[in-house]
C-alpha cells in the first residue's frame, strides 16, 4: 500500500471511532460469567445431540436397509375375463418309501404233510381212559404193528383258529384190537416250525360217541367231525350204529361244538336185557333115582328198544334136563336134550317176564349154576346187548 493510501484508511478509521465510540458501554465482569455460562450450555447440548446422532443413524440405516421398499404404484387398469382354463392333471404318485420299523412277525404255516406228521413226535392230549392209550409225547404210525400204536386215520387242511393260515386236522387212533379209541386235533407249528397241537377237537368216549370216523374243515373254519354211538367188532357192524356230525369252532383256548346234535338216542339195535335166578333144591329121589326141582327165572328188557326174540340158557350139571309144563311158554317147547334152552318174545321196552320152569335129574351132586339171557340176532332184527354184566346171574342146587 502506498503512504497516501495509508493516510486515507487511518483517516477513516479515526472517523468511526469519534462516532461509535461514545455509544458503546464495556460489559463488564458480570456480562462476562454469564457469556461464560452461556456458551458452556451450548458446548453441553451440542456434545448430547452428537451421541444421540450417532446411536440413531447406525439403527436407521441398518432398518432402511432390511426394510422392503413399498411397491410402485399400479395405475388402473380395465380387467377383461379370461377363458376359464382346465386344471392340469396331478402329478403322479410318487413311490413309497419302504418303512424302516420292523414288520409284526407272520402266522407260521401251519399246513403239515401226511409224511411231516409221521416223522414227528407230538404232545398228543388225553384219550379215553385206557391204560394202552397215554397222553404225551407219541410217535404216529401209518399201520398197526403192536397194541397201543397210534394211527393216522384221515388229514385235512384249513384256518381254524382265524390268523389267515392254513392248519392241519389229524383224525387219529390208538388201536386196541378191533377197537381202540379215537381222537381229532388240530396241529399247528410254533415259532421255531416245530409241530405243536392247537387243541383237541372232538374225542370217543366209553359210551356214545364209541366211534370217531371222519373230519373236515369248512370255509368259515369249522371242524366237522363225524361220529358213531357203536364201535364196530365183536359181531357188531358199522351199518347198526348211529351216525352223526357234529361242527367244533376254536375260541382262542379251546374247541367248543357250535352245530350238529350232543347226544344219541336209543339204538334200534341196542338192547339191555338182565336176568336173576332162584336157587333150585331137589327131591328125594325117585324109584329110578331121578330128583326133580323148579327154578324161578325172571327176564327184563331195560332198553328203549323192543327185544323180538329173547334166548333164556340154564347152564346145570350134566344130567338134568327139562320137565313140566311150563316150557311151553317157549316157541321150541321143552329142550328133549342138550342145552337147557327157552326162546320167547317179543319182549317189549321196560317189560319183564318171570318163568317157573321144571326140572329133573339123576345127578345127586350139588352145585353152582348159572342163567343167561341174551338177544337172538338176525338179519330182520339185528339186535345185540353189549352189557354183558347184567346178563348172568348164579344161582345153587342141592
Amino acid at each position: 500500500m502506498t503512504e497516501p493510501e495509508d493516510v486515507l484508511v487511518s483517516g477513516e478509521f479515526a472517523a468511526f471511532r469519534a462516532a461509535y465510540v461514545p455509544v458503546v458501554h464495556p460489559a463488564g465482569t458480570d456480562a462476562v460469567r454469564r457469556t461464560v455460562r452461556r456458551r458452556r450450555r451450548r458446548t453441553a447440548v451440542v456434545t448430547a445431540a452428537a451421541v444421540v446422532l450417532a446411536v440413531a443413524v447406525p439403527v436407521g440405516a441398518s432398518a432402511a436397509l432390511h426394510r422392503r421398499p413399498d411397491p410402485p404404484p399400479v395405475p388402473a387398469q380395465t380387467v377383461t375375463p379370461s377363458p376359464s382354463v382346465t386344471a392340469s392333471p396331478p402329478p403322479p404318485p410318487t413311490t413309497p418309501v419302504p418303512s424302516t420299523a420292523s414288520p409284526s412277525r407272520a402266522a407260521p404255516d401251519g399246513r403239515i404233510s401226511r409224511s411231516q406228521l409221521l416223522a414227528a413226535r407230538v404232545d398228543l392230549p388225553a384219550w379215553t381212559p385206557d391204560p394202552d392209550c397215554t397222553a404225551g409225547p407219541t410217535r404216529i404210525a401209518a399201520s398197526y404193528r403192536k397194541e397201543g400204536d397210534v394211527l393216522l386215520e384221515e388229514l385235512v387242511h384249513g384256518d381254524v383258529d382265524g390268523d389267515g393260515t392254513v392248519e392241519t386236522v389229524a383224525l387219529l387212533r390208538c388201536q386196541i384190537f378191533q377197537h381202540g379209541p379215537s381222537q381229532v386235533v388240530a396241529l399247528d407249528r410254533d415259532a421255531d416250525g416245530r409241530i405243536v397241537v392247537l387243541g383237541q377237537v372232538a374225542r370217543s368216549a366209553r359210551t356214545a360217541p364209541e366211534w370217531l370216523l371222519d373230519a373236515q374243515v369248512t370255509d368259515r373254519g369249522t371242524v366237522r367231525v363225524e361220529m358213531a354211538d357203536i364201535a364196530p367188532g365183536g359181531g357188531w357192524s358199522l351199518d347198526w350204529s348211529q351216525r352223526q356230525w357234529r361242527g367244533y369252532r376254536w375260541t382262542g383256548k379251546r374247541f367248543d361244538q357250535v352245530d350238529g346234535p350232543t347226544s344219541f338216542g336209543p339204538n334200534p339195535h341196542l338192547a339191555d336185557l338182565t336176568v336173576s335166578a332162584g336157587n333150585v333144591t331137589w327131591s328125594a329121589p325117585d324109584a329110578d333115582g331121578a330128583r326133580t326141582g323148579t327154578i324161578a327165572v325172571t327176564v327184563r328188557n331195560l332198553s328203549a328198544v323192543p327185544a323180538d326174540l329173547v334166548e333164556l340158557h340154564l347152564r346145570m350139571q350134566v344130567g338134568t334136563v327139562a320137565d313140566g309144563t311150563e316150557w311151553s311158554a317157549c316157541r321150541d317147547g321143552a329142550p328133549p336134550t342138550g342145552p337147557i334152552i327157552c326162546r320167547f318174545g317179543p319182549l317189549g321196552p321196560g317189560a319183564e317176564r318171570t318163568f317157573r320152569f321144571g326140572l329133573r335129574n339123576t345127578n345127586s351132586a350139588s352145585g353152582t349154576g348159572i342163567a343167561e339171557v341174551t338177544p337172538v340176532r338176525s338179519d330182520a332184527d339185528p339186535l345185540m346187548d353189549p352189557n354183558h354184566e347184567n346178563n348172568e346171574d348164579r344161582y345153587t342146587y342141592r
